[in-house]
């Protein structure tokens, strides 16, 4: 995907709340557009929750970063979230009991583990988030990206960070 010259002049509001399109989610699970790692952390990064000011600061230059986010944008990979101030509600939700209706599905099982790894992890979330959305969404595929992820931490981060991470994610909700 190359940034078209029109897309590089006209920058998305700061205040615009992005998330993946059906599109966006497709890209993730089988990589048929092949997206360039630094296109691929922003889609990644673009939950439905955080704001293009804070998706900016996931670079190091933030104007190559919205010349990305624009282009994600224009080439359908990307959209303005229409339930952006419900998500926080919707997070709190899920911490104290599991997704009962299909308004509540954002926060599925898996879901709910991608929140633990953005809350705990920050700046390094994306590349956890990656190990997550490579395992299914079943109790199997959850424990495998668990401990997938637990091995990134360890390698990487921190061993007692890891050893937090697991214990967290075993007492979220799983159903």
């Amino acid at each position: 995907m190359t940034p078209r010259p029109e897309a590089m002049s006209v920058e998305l509001p700061l205040d615009w709340i992005l998330e993946k399109t059906p599109k966006g989610r497709d890209e993730l699970a089988t990589r048929a557009h092949h997206l360039l790692p630094g296109q691929r952390n922003l889609l990644i990064m673009a939950d439905g929750r955080r704001a293009v000011s804070e998706l900016l600061k996931a670079g190091t230059d933030p104007q190559r970063c919205m010349q990305v986010l624009r282009g994600l944008f224009d080439d359908g990979f990307l959209m303005r979230s229409d339930s952006a101030s419900a998500a926080p509600a919707m997070a709190a939700a899920a911490a104290v009991s599991p997704p009962t209706t299909a308004a509540s599905a954002a926060t599925t099982p898996h879901a709910l583990l991608i929140a633990l790894i953005q809350e705990q992890f920050g700046a390094q979330a994306p590349r956890l988030v990656q190990k997550i959305e490579q395992h299914p969404d079943t109790p199997e595929g959850r424990a495998a990206a668990v401990q997938a992820c637990a091995k990134f931490i360890r390698l990487f981060i921190d061993e007692k960070q890891a050893d937090l991470f697991v214990q967290r994610a075993q007492e979220l909700p799983q159903e």
